[in-house]
């Protein structure tokens, strides 16, 4: 390729440099470094390197001391990047080996030193990096161990022209090891030009030759570019399993010629030209759409079996074994219409054959699981980012609900676009998935458009069923559904909100038997206390309690709005879907909040235990939920006073659609209290400081709620001193329509007494 003998140009200091780090590197024989420029021009480094002694006698003829070149060409420089190509200078060295990269018929050697590219690997480590790859790869060729592990795919020629490609290896690894010997197969291809790039997709189906004729104008139909076929055939050669070897045959062949010379070295060239007969004889007509006039053309996807099956860490191959030990390559076969396909003056490309979009791909890309099936609840800006996130992670299962549609002015944050304009927001998540999965038959999708909050209970749990459950809807009537939800289903639920104009975002976990959103939502407001994140988001919207500025939209009619940028809601969505891809192993709060600038401030893990959930004697039909923090300050308190009774109030939230009483916060005793062995007297509610620092971090979103007493002795049965006073409260409590609560905490028993 280069004899190095033209005169090189003056070195610079980077590559004195660079010259100085191959000549120590170990194994390099001393004064064998030169700079030469090849024929083409090309920059060709060449230098001799011991190969390392075995114990054993060598497998391969690899002599002690190799000649070896570095080509730099198609932009790299000696001394700034790694080589272009890396080639043995002898014509003689042994192609057994394996691990050799593919090239033209009678090309030098190129050992296969990094499947990602070399260039990669000198960034990271610089040359020595690729001088150790060398040494190693020289050693275990003399060993012939280089394919102990199992084959790895021999990277395409860097000096061929390449077609990109959609193919499913392990479609065709497992239909050849079902086969049984050696044999051909068909089926229907599609060419794509795109920005002069050639596409080439092949479809996992086989069809029977005389079916092929009607199979391609079905892939034809709706693509087709001013009526021209995309769709071509193609056939699928291999030879009997028990022909195993680890010879790299496969060569960067480019025309017809070479095709069938390389074929036969794999006794496949008769089973080829019998393949095509075939078509001829269903009236194949090979044409196809390609600029300008129009080709014939055809693919052939070769399988070579190797001693061992491909490494697992190579995604898209059989599970099986044995099927995973055939080795791949896909040709596009064309030529220029009135040319003859079979000519041996046809034009052959290597595919470079990706795994299609598909989503195990996406799960293995992303490194997740699919967390399963999924109802997706609103599909605004933050559901839509989270849906985003969901699709391109492969998941196969969503059902989205939304009763909107999507406004002009939600395209700053909605992953819409405008063709989804006026849109139902529900129905974009199926259109999301065509945009990302080439087969949206793979992910089961539903889609629903009416009012949540309006729905039937039955209903609501029957699409929930077996769901985990994602509210994205930031809607105060969907979260008291959700509360329904929890109670009355075993499925978890993840509620996702935004909250201070974008600076505070919430995800809470709710688990079955867990606590329900609502629950959550006071523990977070009653957190304010150590979190400050929380208690300014609560400052800001006492400060502006009728929320943001209106967005003024149809002639006056107008909308209520948040100024923020879309991908501030993406940040908060990346957190949600930690929680909807996570183990979720509690209940809990993950807070994500931002600062002045939008820039996360360190995401945090709230756990929430369960309620303890008392039903009151007098008043079955209510519900008194009591937050862990509050239970165990209520026995705490009770068992540091001793023998005394002790006591203090209760904050939380009642809602009296749910018959429902929820306390997120118990305080200790107040002041100006009276505690004896036998009764107690409260102090003032919201004279202690515990009290008035709650309130101001609260901003009134938690209320005064009842009282809580504790007994030191007995059970937590009211007694009639107890009585009198629920009667007494009750009196000023019912001027105002509110419920009158007493929590009594004995030694273990506590009793929730309510009076409505």
């Amino acid at each position: 390729m280069a004899d190095g003998s033209a005169q090189p140009p003056e070195l610079s200091f980077a590559q004195k440099l660079e010259r100085s780090r191959i000549e120590s590197s170990a194994g390099v024989v001393a004064g064998s470094v030169a700079l030469g420029i090849s024929e083409d021009g090309h920059e060709v480094v060449t230098f001799d390197i011991a190969t390392e002694p075995g114990v054993e006698a060598p497998k391969a003829e690899v002599l002690d001391v190799e000649t070896i070149l570095f080509v730099y060409a198609n932009g790299r420089r000696f001394g700034e990047t790694a080589p272009w190509n890396v080639l043995c200078a002898r014509d003689d060295f042994p192609r057994e080996v394996g691990h050799l990269c593919a090239g033209p018929p009678g090309c030098a050697a190129a050992p296969c030193l990094a499947i990602g590219g070399t260039q990669a690997l000198y960034d990271r480590a610089g040359i020595e990096a690729l001088m150790v790859r060398l040494r190693d790869f020289l050693r275990d060729a003399k060993a012939g161990s280089l394919m102990a592990d199992g084959w790895e795919p021999v990277p395409f020629a860097v000096d061929q022209e390449l077609r990109f490609g959609a193919l499913i290896p392990r479609f065709f690894q497992d239909h050849a090891a079902g086969s049984g010997g050696g044999g051909a197969a068909f089926g229907v291809a599609i060419n794509h030009e795109k920005d002069g790039q050639g596409f080439t997709h092949v479809f996992p189906q086989i069809i029977e030759p005389d079916q092929m004729v009607g199979a391609i104008a079905f892939r034809n139909e709706g693509k087709g570019i001013n009526g021209r076929k995309l769709g071509l055939p193609w056939i699928f050669l291999w030879p009997d399993p028990s022909q195993e070897t680890s010879e790299p045959l496969f060569e960067a062949w480019r025309t017809g010629a070479e095709l069938r010379a390389g074929l036969k070295r794999l006794g496949l060239d008769a089973r080829l030209d019998a393949a095509l007969g075939t078509l001829l004889d269903a009236q194949c007509d090979f044409k196809f759409h390609r600029e300008p006039l129009g080709a014939k053309g055809f693919v052939v996807v070769v399988g070579v079996w190797r001693p061992a099956p491909i490494m697992d860490e190579f995604f898209g191959y059989s599970d099986d074994p044995a099927a995973r030990k055939l080795e791949l390559r896909a040709y596009m076969v064309s030529c220029d219409i009135p040319g003859d396909v079979l000519a041996d003056t046809t034009r052959v490309e290597s595919i470079v054959a990706d795994y299609p979009p598909r989503p195990d791909l996406l799960r293995w890309v992303s490194g997740v699981d699919d967390p399963g099936p999924l109802f997706l609840l609103g599909h605004g800006a933050l559901g839509s980012a989270i849906m985003d996130n969901l699709i391109r992670a492969g998941v196969t299962d969503v059902s989205v609900q939304d009763h909107d549609r999507l406004k002009p002015h939600n395209l700053a944050r909605h992953s819409g676009t405008v063709d989804d304009v006026y849109r139902r927001k529900s129905g974009l998540a199926a259109r999301m998935v065509d945009r990302v999965v080439d087969d949206e038959s793979l992910v089961r999708m539903q889609s629903f458009d009416d009012d949540l909050a309006l729905l039937d209970d039955a209903v609501l749990l029957e699409r929930a069923a077996g769901r985990l459950i994602i509210d994205a809807t930031a809607d105060e009537r969907v979260r008291l559904r959700m509360d329904e939800v929890r109670l009355g289903s075993t499925d978890t639920i993840v509620r996702t909100e935004i909250f201070h104009q974008g600076r505070l975002g919430a995800t809470f976990i709710s688990l079955p038997d867990g606590p329900t959103p609502s629950d959550m939502m006071l523990a977070m407001i009653g957190s304010s206390m150590v979190e400050p994140a929380i208690a300014s988001w609560l400052a800001a919207e006492d400060q502006q309690p009728f929320g943001p500025a209106p967005l003024l939209y149809g002639f006056g009619c107008s909308s209520q709005t948040v100024k923020l940028p879309k991908f501030v809601v993406e940040q908060h969505a990346s957190v949600a879907c930690t929680a909807i891809f996570g183990q979720r192993e509690a209940s809990g709060i993950l807070l994500n909040p931002l600062d002045l600038a939008q820039r996360p401030s360190r995401t945090r893990w709230i756990p929430i235990e369960p309620y303890t959930v008392l039903t009151p004697p007098t008043e079955p039909a209510w519900k008194i939920r009591l937050s862990a923090p509050a239970m165990s300050r209520m026995r705490d308190e009770r068992a540091a006073s001793l023998p005394r009774e002790t006591g203090g109030y209760l904050y939380g939230s009642w809602d009296p659609v749910s018959s429902t009483i929820t306390i997120v916060h118990a305080t200790g005793l107040p002041p100006d209290s009276v505690a004896t062995e036998s009764a107690l007297e409260l102090g003032q509610a919201g004279k202690s400081v515990e009290e008035r620092r709650l309130r101001a971090r609260t901003k009134g979103r938690l209320f005064l709620c009842g009282t809580w007493h504790s007994h030191p002795n007995g059970s937590a049965r009211m007694s009639g001193r107890d009585h009198t006073a629920m009667m007494k409260h009750h009196e000023r409590d019912a001027q105002h329509m509110r419920p009158t609560l007493i929590v009594i905490v004995a030694e273990g028993d506590v009793q929730a007494h309510l009076k409505v």
